[in-house]
């Protein structure tokens, strides 16, 4: 098992059968359609489902850069009290393939 799961205390809450096809039915446990789960598993087969959220990987740095969301939360509190510098325009930029 990956090691994620506390020591909290777990409860029966369904039994279910694996289908012909190797998928479980969740409802009875208590999921939510369309959510998403890890699933780990240990050498004896017991599964552990824990929730979890994707996020593109483009928008990873927000939680990897140390100070970024910070950053961008004050840049946006900056702009909605006005207090912006204009940078004119730089739209001769946008054909701009950064292959030098």
């Amino acid at each position: 098992m990956i090691g994620s799961v506390k020591s909290e205390e777990f409860e029966t809450v369904a039994e279910i059968e694996v289908d012909p096809r190797g998928r479980l039915s969740l409802g009875k446990a208590g999921a939510t359609p369309g959510r998403r789960y890890r699933v780990e598993s240990n050498v004896d087969g017991v599964l552990v489902l824990t929730p979890v959220v994707s996020i593109p990987e483009r928008e990873m740095q927000l939680w990897t850069e140390p100070g970024l969301r910070q950053r961008i939360s004050d840049g946006l509190e900056q702009a909605a009290l006005g207090k912006t510098h204009d940078r004119g325009d730089f739209s001769q930029y946008l054909e701009d393939t950064d292959e030098d």
